[in-house]
């Protein structure tokens, strides 16, 4: 079923990633600019899922934010990200539908930089993802390679561990990033290369972790070993 839309959880911070690159990559942002966690976002997200616990006035690089979203899943550094890079949440939702727009993703629309629960308005399908992650190493492939597959981040003392179920684990693993809620299960978008060869998969509504580590892992090893290009033309 890859038309099939379904709930992301923080697979969403896949699209804010690549809505960073993309600003990066226009000379629009800078990853080292220095941005100001808000009163609001450090009321509305401290505490709130994982996070950076980033207090009001907390002065981090977008570089560091960014970092936060795609190893550890921040979601006070999605919503500072977006608020600090485009000026608000709505402004930053307006820019990841664009970008889905431009990529050919039918079957999504984004209202949240990082996946909270908010009534169905986020949702995403299969094909769209691995839409989304072709674009995002094809694009961006150095920015891909800095901030993706990273397996912890220390930031302010603190470490904390990715979730990803493949990298270290399968070879050839690199990413891309997990997700879970309640209402959305264990997701996953995972991506893997052996030689010239690079394999998408799409995992969603797991019902433990421990469950989408396993189905994660022999999806992917029976894409490489079931599938062979052979060529019909020299």
């Amino acid at each position: 079923q890859p038309d099939l839309s379904f709930v992301p959880a923080s697979v969403t911070k896949v699209m804010t990633a690549y809505v960073a690159f993309e600003e990066m990559a226009a000379g629009r942002r800078s990853h080292t600019r220095i941005l100001s966690a808000s009163p609001e976002i450090a009321r509305q997200w401290t505490g709130k899922g994982t996070g950076l616990r980033l207090a009001a006035g907390t002065h981090i690089s977008a570089d560091t934010l960014v970092h936060a979203i795609t190893t550890v899943s921040a979601n006070d550094a999605s919503a500072a990200l977006a608020q600090g890079y485009s000026g608000s949440i709505t402004g930053w939702a307006a820019l990841m539908n664009a970008e889905a727009r431009r990529l050919g993703m039918t079957r999504s629309h984004f209202a949240t930089p990082n996946g909270w629960p908010d009534n169905g308005a986020t949702y995403v399908s299969a094909r769209d993802l691995v839409t989304l992650g072709k674009a995002l190493i094809e694009r961006h492939p150095e920015r891909y390679r800095a901030y993706f597959g990273q397996k912890r981040l220390t930031w302010n003392g603190v470490t904390q561990e990715n979730h990803d179920p493949t990298v270290g684990v399968v070879p050839g693993a690199d990413g891309i990033k997990t997700g879970f809620t309640r209402e959305a299960g264990y997701n996953f978008l995972g991506s893997a290369r052996r030689g010239e060869r690079r394999l998408f998969m799409v995992l969603a509504g797991a019902q433990s972790e421990s469950q989408r580590a396993a189905a994660a892992r022999a999806f992917l090893e029976w894409g490489f070993r079931e599938w062979r290009a052979r060529p019909l033309f020299a």
